[in-house]
């Protein structure tokens, strides 16, 4: 009997043996895998495209986007072509509101697919101040998945972070959905309302 029973127990202390070494390759695996798949994901995020450091703008100045992104404010706001009035009507409309989004930190790009001429004549007639940059073969927009047409961007508002990349994205464009109230909601700068007001009272004030 005290054979079968050191059998058993031998048996026995076998089988936890081998599930404790299986516990532990487990719990090796495991733990390996926390360490490799966070540095999977960089890599992965990594290879997102960024804008260039530095831009030319349709004057033929510098714009140094580094700069311009470093708070993480950065937006560029893309337009679909030099003739859509609603992309016009979209600068005039954040040009009304301006200092409230500087007031937050809101730096901005405009990225057209040009010609520059016509980009600077946009420049004028909204008195928006840019930087303004003609994105040339839509190399930008290619890049960043916007282009609409052989000649067009998507019309699109855009975050970026301060690895130049594109941190949020609000695509689209229309009369009826220029976009305003979701660029003061991420840069938690208060409802369109509160903006314009602000505006006005600063208006107002200037005059007296």
């Amino acid at each position: 009997m005290s054979g079968a029973g050191d059998a058993g127990g031998q048996r026995r202390a076998g089988t936890r043996g081998a599930a404790t070494g299986r516990r532990r390759r487990a719990l090796a695996a495991l733990a390996l895998a926390t360490l490799v798949l966070p540095a999977a994901a960089r890599a992965a995020d990594d290879s997102r495209p960024a804008f260039p450091a530095t831009l030319t703008d349709v004057d033929g100045g510098t714009v140094d986007v580094a700069a311009l992104a470093a708070t993480g404010r950065l937006i560029v706001v893309t337009l679909k072509a030099a003739w859509c009035p609603v992309c016009r009507e979209q600068l005039v409309r954040l040009r009304e509101i301006l200092p409230r989004l500087r007031s937050c930190g809101a730096r901005f790009l405009v990225l057209g697919p040009g010609p520059a001429d016509e980009l600077r004549a946009i420049a004028r007639d909204t008195a928006f101040p840019g930087p303004f940059v003609e994105d040339q073969g839509l190399v930008l927009a290619r890049a960043f998945g916007l282009v609409l047409a052989p000649d067009q961007i998507a019309p699109a508002i855009l975050g970026v972070g301060t690895d130049r990349r594109i941190a949020w994205a609000q695509r689209g464009r229309s009369a009826a959905a220029y976009g305003d109230e979701e660029l003061l909601e991420r840069l938690e700068c208060g409802p369109l309302g509160i903006a314009r007001a602000v505006v006005d009272h600063a208006y107002l004030a200037a005059r007296r």
